[in-house]
């Protein structure tokens, strides 16, 4: 029996990116980060402009946030909250190197005017670590987000979560 795979249609997305102008690796907090390792700032915002410009090609999209001095890992916008049907549950970082990127996330969304905009209590890495698929959130857990963070996002998005627990923590 032959399996016929579904034609896919592409279809516009919203995106929130934020540009690289801080980023740089100053501190280590998983196994891909070595501040031994020189970065090249310029060659990411090189990149980073390459990429806005063809979602934006693509017919996507792309708001920003604005880059905050001191928060270099804010350029991955996916862990600043979790997004679905115009409700948001803003990260709750671990790791207190990250904690400001919360305040500036929960501002962007409550001046976006989002349907509801929610702190986390307990600690999760938002979109990093809940990954959207469908009417079900597959929710990782053990090197950032708490287990607990999954009844949080079930409770406000009311959704089924799927507790994964993570294994290696290359693989987050």
């Amino acid at each position: 029996m032959l399996y016929r795979i579904p034609e896919r249609t592409a279809r516009p997305r919203r995106y929130l990116m934020c540009r690289p102008t801080h980023f740089t690796v100053e501190y280590a907090i998983n196994p891909w980060m070595d501040p031994a390792q020189p970065t090249d700032t310029a060659l990411a915002v090189q990149q980073w402009e390459r990429l806005y410009a063809l979602y934006q090609q693509l017919g996507h999209t792309v708001e920003l946030i604005d880059p905050v001095p001191g928060l270099p890992d804010m350029v991955y916008t996916a862990n600043g909250a979790t997004v679905i049907d115009g409700r948001v549950l803003v990260a709750n970082f671990r790791h207190p190197e990250r904690a400001g990127e919360s305040d500036a996330h929960q501002a962007w969304f409550e001046a976006g005017g989002y349907r509801e905009v929610r702190r986390a209590e307990q600690v999760n890495e938002g979109e990093g670590d809940h990954l959207v698929a469908g009417r079900r959130v597959l929710a990782g857990s053990g090197f950032r987000t708490d287990p607990a963070a999954h009844a949080e996002a079930r409770d406000l998005f009311g959704l089924q979560v799927l507790t994964l627990a993570l294994v290696d923590p290359r693989f987050y």
